[in-house]
């Protein structure tokens, strides 16, 4: 059995395997016709087949491993997106390195890689019955009081949230924060973001032609007025269209399953929560009442942080 200590320390400070990495080296293994003995943890179950419910009781057995695995809208059997698998991907980068683009398929496989979370696969007991299943990362032990939200699924509970109802704090599948109001204003401050930095590098590289440049274009003003005009139209309709298909792809995947499992949890406004600011306000009211300690403290349980750093972790308070 791990320990507690020891169990904050795997969870947040080792790096997690790429489950993609070892499903390839399985692969290799087994067409080699050599052993393997490891079980890896099967894809996530995205979305649920039916309705998910809320289970409340004691951890009669926990366990957990971290992997680095997809979790976005292509892993979503409902999501209307082209997929590429990861034995697609790794034959285009082996594809391109064969033909001489060592590059183009380094660059393959890294998008691969950039795309996946870190997150923990669960098992246990609860109230008797079996349950696994992906969320992020968690400090929970034996004997904890808790609530899940999942799918019983013929001999398990296919779990999609766990959280210590005591301390607010919620385990979520990665990449389900955010209820699809609370997504589309995210998109739309990212929009906004994007076309800040368009028009800066395009007056940036105006002002620099104004100042190095021939002499017809010295006298920074009328002459780049309709340039800058073009270009500022030009940007809100690419960052526009960016934000509007994301938004179209998440809102009836990530967004929605986000939305059942907040509503189980007995949160307001489904559509508008967003796990990143509670988490934010609830950092700062325990600053202010000096209960507040580092996240990255070992000597200290872990916990959620609304720090960047801490990001991809996929555990807030709610």
């Amino acid at each position: 059995m791990i320990s507690f200590e020891k169990k904050q320390r795997c969870s947040r400070f080792v790096e997690p395997e790429k489950l993609a990495d070892l499903r390839t080296k399985q692969e290799i293994e087994l067409m080699n016709g050599r052993p393997w003995t490891r079980q890896l943890p099967p894809p996530p179950v995205l979305p649920p087949y039916g309705p998910l419910e809320k289970i409340s009781g004691r951890l009669e057995a926990f366990s957990y491993e971290s992997f680095r695995e997809y979790f976005d809208v292509k892993a979503y059997r409902t999501s209307t997106l082209p997929t590429i698998s990861d034995g697609q991907r790794a034959g285009a980068a082996a594809a391109a390195i064969a033909v001489g683009s060592p590059g183009v398929g380094a660059v393959i496989m890294a998008e691969s890689e950039s795309s996946n979370d870190t997150a923990e696969y669960v098992q246990g007991i609860i109230n008797g019955r079996a349950f696994r299943g992906w969320v992020g990362i968690t400090r929970l032990q034996e004997g904890d009081d808790v609530e899940m939200v999942a799918e019983w699924q013929h001999d398990h509970y296919e779990v999609y949230a766990i959280t210590l109802p005591k301390e607010r704090i919620v385990s979520i599948i990665p990449k389900c924060d955010m209820g699809h109001i609370s997504h589309a204003l995210w998109r739309i401050k990212n929009m906004l973001m994007l076309m800040v930095i368009m028009m800066f590098l395009f007056i940036g590289s105006l002002v620099l032609k104004n100042s190095f440049g021939d002499e017809e274009y010295v006298g920074f003003g009328m002459a780049y007025l309709f340039p800058s005009l073009a270009m500022f139209g030009g940007s809100i309709i690419i960052s526009g269209l960016i934000a509007f298909f994301a938004c179209r792809s998440c809102a009836p995947t990530r967004c929605k399953l986000a939305e059942e499992i907040f509503r189980l949890l007995g949160m307001k406004n489904a559509s508008k929560v967003n796990l990143n600011k509670i988490t934010k306000k609830r950092e700062q009211r325990l600053m202010d009442e000096g209960k507040w300690h580092d996240p990255g403290d070992k000597s200290k349980p872990a916990c959620p942080s609304g720090k960047f750093i801490y990001s991809g972790e996929s555990w807030f308070y709610y």
